[in-house]
């Protein structure tokens, strides 16, 4: 794993072997799962590899076996938890385990699916019949009646009621009055109508009722007599269709539940080789050999090899190379544990890492639950983001899908599970257990929300404002840092230049707001006097300048705010102004986001405060349904809940409103934990990213293969002795 935060170094790993072995080597390069085609082919002219006889019956195996499924309503895309073992050393194997189970099943499914489709074709008919014989029952007209005879044109449909009279008028204008019309209220906006006329007008009639939005009933054929008489039988026959696709579906059902598993078994195995069909487009067969390139992780290629020697022996040549980045563009692998992933994806969403970037994922993992344990800070809704956390991830280690998304909360189950013990942290630190403050004391006394002497604590919410501010000077000098760092990495002297002045200018100015005067810039230029030495975190709760915490530094202020104030403001802009117009605008965002990015983490005292308020209103306003006493506990000569805790002035013993708890937790937990992911969210990609992340490389996509019902069985025998050319 290592700890680099620099996108793995690429090579371009280049692959020869007998064209016999073309399997081995693609089984070899899905247990790899690391390497990236490069179409070698596209640029030696060739574009299209015929199928191979036997992929070729592969495409149509997987072409019914997607038929069958959809047949038995089995979802292809979600996991089951359990796995099959499977032999796919050669094409004959897995075509042999399709064919199975296509021959237990397949006839018997398909007729099925006959039975169903002329069921529900013969049960459609028959409620259209149905529908048209209720809709006539008013009017008291026959069915047989309707359409044209050698002397007549009777037609009948609905019309809305606005256009009732114009038709009347209209027909009457066309006929000269030799027409029989008859209209009855359908609901408010309406009427069923019946229409005859001579059938010599039956084309000027059809443009008349067309214009007035008349729609016409489709009588189906050898449709007669009585809509009542008709509604009876159509009920009849409906009933009678209904029963018949019931018992093809419980037969549907009960071959699903015996084959169901067997059959996405097969579906995969097909589907795979589909895939492995599709990546032979990215090499080159010759009369003995088959050639491919791919991009790989430098530092995985030796594994790579082990894997191509272990399954197909001597016949083999493979190199790696390192190509010239400044011609050719490589992908961007980023080499992170797994439990990183969720905090990894957090990072694509903004952009992938260049090739000249640093990988922020192994800091992220950490700062982002942080700032949001601090923005979400609760002991008990932070133990249920836990709770959900940990069930997410048991189910996604079993197997088990949640489907399209709740599938996302699968797979950011451990992002879910560390913001979840970082809002309790939070709570422990702040004191708050399901919006409650009667419950526990914060750890850190000065958040407390009464003083020793009873007196609410007035300066809380200060103190909750300083740790903001500071939480974001030290992710924003952070990031500076990881700028300086970079550009000394790739030789970049002006880009260093201007970090490291950015570093020195931004925590000298920091160190004026804490160390000397927070309001009043006639204090940083006084000649006289010490300065005190800004120390991130401690001094919260003690004040700014001289407040027994910050060291004294024998340096007037004015001689500090020279050297750490406007010196490094000179170089920063002359550094700058050397880089041309991109300097010029990188130096004016710098000079712009010093101040409003840092003033920018003061959300996290504001989204913590609403948080508080909002739940403390339920407490206010509902009963309290039922009091639970809260018993006292310590933890490591840590009280975390307290014997007696100061109410309104008056001691009182920890409790928990438990309705307000319960309705707080489900409208303000889940609205203020989603603002508190989004909040924390926003300090990272634009305070923080901004100061060293650019982005913008090309996403690494190996080959890989997803196997959620199959395992491979795995065969240690090498591949037959054949020389490559």
């Amino acid at each position: 794993m290592g700890i680099s935060m620099s996108p793995a170094k690429m090579v371009v790993a280049k692959i020869v072997t007998h064209k016999d072995l073309e399997r081995e080597v693609i089984l070899s390069l899905e247990e790899f799962g690391l390497l990236e085609f490069i179409d070698v082919r596209q640029q030696i002219g060739i574009h299209e590899v015929a199928p191979a006889p036997g992929e070729e019956a592969a495409l149509t195996l997987l072409d019914r076996l997607t038929t069958i499924a959809t047949s038995l309503g089995l979802d292809t895309t979600r996991r089951t938890g359990h796995f099959t073992e499977v032999n796919e050393r050669s094409l004959d194997d897995t075509l042999k385990q399709a064919n199975d189970v296509l021959k237990g099943i397949e006839a018997e499914v398909l007729d099925i699916s006959r039975d169903k489709a002329v069921a529900q074709l013969e049960l459609q008919k028959q409620v259209n019949l149905r529908d048209v014989a209720l809709s006539l029952e008013p009017l008291g007209i026959s069915l047989d009646l309707i359409g044209i005879t050698e002397f007549t044109y009777t037609v009948a449909g609905i019309v809305p009621a606005t256009n009732l009279s114009k038709l009347e008028w209209s027909i009457k204008e066309v006929t000269d009055g030799s027409y029989a019309i008859r209209a009855v209220p359908r609901g408010k906006d309406s009427f069923v109508v019946s229409l005859t006329v001579a059938s010599a007008l039956q084309s000027a009639v059809d443009r008349i009722l067309s214009a007035l939005g008349f729609e016409q009933f489709n009588i189906p054929e050898d449709s007669e007599g009585r809509p009542e008489a008709i509604v009876a039988n159509a009920e009849e026959a409906i009933a009678k269709a209904e029963a018949t696709l019931s018992q093809l579906d419980a037969r549907m059902k009960l071959i699903a539940k015996e084959w169901g598993p067997r059959v996405l078994v097969a579906w995969e195995l097909m589907e795979i080789e589909r895939q492995r069909i599709e990546i032979k487009k990215y090499m080159y067969f010759t009369e003995q050999a088959v050639k491919m390139w791919g991009w790989v992780p430098e530092k995985d290629a030796p594994r790579l090899e082990k894997i191509l020697r272990e399954r197909i022996g001597k016949p083999l040549e493979v190199t790696f190379e390192s190509p010239d980045l400044t011609k050719v563009d490589s992908p961007t692998y980023l080499h992170n544990p797994s439990f990183m992933e969720a905090t990894e994806d957090v990072v694509a969403a903004y952009g992938v890492p260049s090739k000249h970037d640093l990988d922020p994922t192994k800091i992220m993992w950490l700062t982002f639950p942080l700032i949001f344990g601090l923005i979400f800070a609760d002991v008990g809704q932070g133990f249920l983001i836990l709770l959900i956390g940990l069930f997410a991830w048991r189910a996604d280690k079993k197997g088990q899908d949640w489907g399209s998304t709740l599938g996302y909360v699968q797979k950011g189950s451990l992002g879910l599970i560390m913001l979840g013990i970082f809002a309790m942290l939070g709570g422990f630190l702040f004191g708050s257990f399901f919006g409650s403050e009667t419950v526990i004391e914060p750890v850190w006394p000065i958040f407390a929300h009464y003083l020793e002497n009873g007196e609410p604590n007035l300066f809380r919410a200060t103190h909750m404002l300083k740790l903001s501010i500071e939480v974001g000077v030290i992710q924003m000098s952070m990031g500076i840092t990881l700028k300086l760092y970079n550009s000394l990495k790739h030789r970049e002297y002006r880009e260093a230049s201007v970090a490291l002045s950015y570093l020195w200018l931004y925590l000298g100015f920091i160190n004026l707001l804490f160390g000397v005067s927070s309001n009043s810039i006639n204090a940083w230029f006084n000649p006289n006097g010490s300065i005190n030495l800004w120390i991130p975190l401690l001094g919260i709760g003690h004040g700014s300048g001289n407040n027994g915490v910050y060291p004294l530094v024998p340096i007037s202020p004015l001689i500090f705010s020279s050297l750490c104030f406007i010196v490094p403001l000179a170089i920063m802009t002359l550094s700058s102004l050397l880089g041309g117009m991109d300097g010029f605008v990188e130096y004016l965002e710098y000079a712009i986001g010093m101040i409003s990015h840092t003033v920018s983490y003061a959300r996290i005292f504001a989204l913590n405060a609403v948080h508080m308020i909002l739940s403390g209103l339920f407490f206010q306003l509902l009963p309290p349904l039922l009091v639970i006493p809260m018993p006292h506990i310590t933890l490591f000569g840590v009280e975390l809940i307290p014997e007696h805790i100061m109410e309104d002035g008056h001691l009182v013993q920890p409790n928990l409103p438990l309705l307000g708890a319960i309705i707080g937790t489900f409208i303000v937990g889940f609205l203020e934990g989603l603002a508190a992911f989004m909040h924390t969210l926003r300090l990272h990609f634009v305070e923080w990213f901004s100061k060293f992340y650019h982005a913008g490389g090309i996403p690494f996509r190996p080959y890989r293969i997803q196997r959620p019902y199959t395992r491979t069985v795995t065969f240690a025998k090498p591949a037959p002795m054949i020389s490559a050319n």
